[in-house]
C-alpha cells in the first residue's frame, strides 16, 4: 500500500506542476509542457479523480490497522475486499504507465544525455577495454564525437560524453552505448561489478545500446588488460567412422562444439536467443541480408542492406523488434530489438559494425529512437 501511496503523491506533483525528484530538474515550465503535450484532458481528469479519493483510503487504512487498548479495531479485510483491491491496483497500474510515458518524454527532450562507455570501471589507473569484436569501425571517442555532431534542426540532438561503468548508477544518462561490441569492461572475468552495474542501470529505467554482435560474450579485465570468452562449449559427437589401421579396427570420432543457450548471459538474464553460426542455414559469420525498419522508427519503414550477425530468433512479450529480416532458411529473424528488462531496455544490435555502412545504420536507428521510437518503448515498460 505504501507503493500505491507514493505513486499517487508523485501524480499529484505532476498535476500541480511540481517535479518528481531533484535529479529530474523539471521546472514549472517543463511540467506545464508535459501536462499539455503528454496528458490529454480525459487523462488529466481521470488522474485527478483517482488521486483525490486516495487520502480517504489511506486514512481508513490507518484507522482500521491500529490496536486500541489491546484490542484491534475493525480489520482492513472487512473494509477492503478483493474487488476493491483489484480496482485500486488497476488504477495504480494506469497511473504508473502514465508516469513512465512522462518520464520517457522528459529524458528524451533534446539535448539527450548519452553516455559512451570509456572502457574503465572506476579510474584511469585501470587498463581500459580496447577490444572491439564486431564493432571495430569506431572506437569510444569517435562514437562520442559523432553523436555530438548529430543535429536536429538548428540544435544538437545529443549531449554525449565518455563514462566509466561506475557512473551509470548516478542517473545522469538517459541512454548508454557500449561501443565494444561483444565485449564489455569488467573487474575480473565474469559477471562482476561491470556486469552487475549495467544490469542495475537497465533495471532502473536506462536504455543500454550494445553496438554490434551479441552482448556480453567477452569480458575485458581492467586489472590485467586481457579479454576472456564467457561461453563454455560442450563437445558433441558429430560423426563416427570405422576403418582399419595396420590390420586393426579403429573408430574415428569427430566432435562438434555445442553452445548451450543457458551458458550465454543474454539468454540467462534476458531470455533472448540468437542465431549462431550454422552452415545448414547459411548463417556463417556476418551475412549480407535485406533489412527493414519497424514502423516505431517512423512510418516510412526504411529498407536497406546490412551484414547481419547474431540476429534474435524469436520475439516474445518482452522483446520489441526494431529491425526485421527474412530468409528462406531462417524465416523471420530480428537483427535489432529492444529487450524489456525491469523499467528499462537492452537494445541488441545483431549486425557486424566493422564497416561504415552498418555503423551509420545504427546511428540512424539511435537518432530515430530518440525522436519518435521512445514513445513506443514507453508504452511497453
Amino acid at each position: 500500500m505504501q507503493k500505491i501511496t507514493s505513486i499517487y503523491i508523485v501524480m499529484l506533483h505532476v498535476m500541480h506542476g511540481n517535479y518528481f525528484e531533484p535529479k529530474h530538474e523539471a521546472s514549472q515550465v517543463d511540467m506545464t509542457k508535459i501536462s499539455k503535450e503528454v496528458l490529454s484532458n480525459e487523462e488529466r481528469i481521470r488522474a485527478y479523480d483517482i488521486i483525490s479519493k486516495f487520502p480517504n483510503i489511506r486514512r481508513d487504512l490507518a484507522r482500521y490497522g491500529y490496536y486500541q487498548k489491546e484490542t484491534v479495531t475493525i480489520s482492513p479485510i472487512d473494509v477492503f475486499n478483493r474487488k476493491d483491491t483489484e480496482s485500486s491496483m488497476h488504477e495504480v497500474n494506469w497511473l504508473t504507465n502514465k508516469l513512465r510515458e512522462i518520464h520517457y518524454y522528459q529524458i528524451f527532450e533534446p539535448p539527450i544525455r548519452i553516455g559512451v562507455l570509456s572502457g574503465y570501471i572506476f579510474t584511469r589507473k585501470e587498463k581500459p577495454c580496447s577490444y572491439y569484436p564486431h564493432s571495430k569501425y569506431r572506437d569510444a571517442v569517435q562514437w562520442m564525437l559523432d553523436l555530438n555532431n548529430t543535429r536536429q534542426g538548428e540544435s544538437n540532438l545529443f549531449q554525449a560524453s565518455l563514462t566509466p561503468i561506475s557512473n551509470l548508477s548516478d542517473g545522469t544518462f538517459s541512454v548508454v552505448i557500449n561501443p565494444f561490441g561483444e565485449a564489455y569492461p569488467e573487474l575480473g572475468n565474469a559477471e562482476g561489478t561491470g556486469f552487475r552495474t549495467i544490469m542495475s542501470y537497465i533495471q532502473d529505467g536506462g536504455i543500454f545500446i550494445n553496438s554490434g554482435g551479441q552482448p556480453f560474450v567477452y569480458s575485458w579485465d581492467v586489472n590485467t588488460g586481457n579479454h576472456k570468452l564467457l561461453v563454455n562449449f560442450i563437445p558433441a559427437v558429430g560423426n563416427i567412422e570405422s576403418n582399419y589401421v595396420e590390420g586393426r579396427p579403429r573408430l574415428f570420432i569427430a566432435e562438434n562444439l555445442v553452445i548451450p543457450y543457458e551458458a550465454l548471459l543474454l539468454k540467462r538474464y534476458f531470455d533472448v536467443e540468437t542465431e549462431w553460426d550454422n552452415p545448414e542455414t547459411g548463417m556463417v559469420g556476418p551475412t549480407e541480408m535485406d533489412i527493414e525498419f519497424d514502423e516505431l522508427l517512423g512510418h516510412n519503414k526504411q529498407k536497406t542492406r546490412a551484414k547481419v550477425y547474431r540476429p534474435v530468433k524469436v520475439v516474445s512479450h518482452n522483446i520489441q523488434p526494431i529491425v526485421y529480416t527474412y530468409s528462406d532458411t531462417l524465416g523471420s529473424v530480428y537483427p535489432v530489438v529492444a529487450v524489456k528488462f525491469g523499467r528499462g531496455f537492452l537494445v541488441h544490435t545483431g549486425m557486424n559494425l566493422d564497416e561504415e555502412r552498418e555503423y551509420k545504420i545504427l546511428l540512424d536507428i539511435i537518432r530515430r529512437l530518440s525522436l519518435v521510437g521512445y514513445e513506443t518503448l514507453a508504452k511497453l515498460v
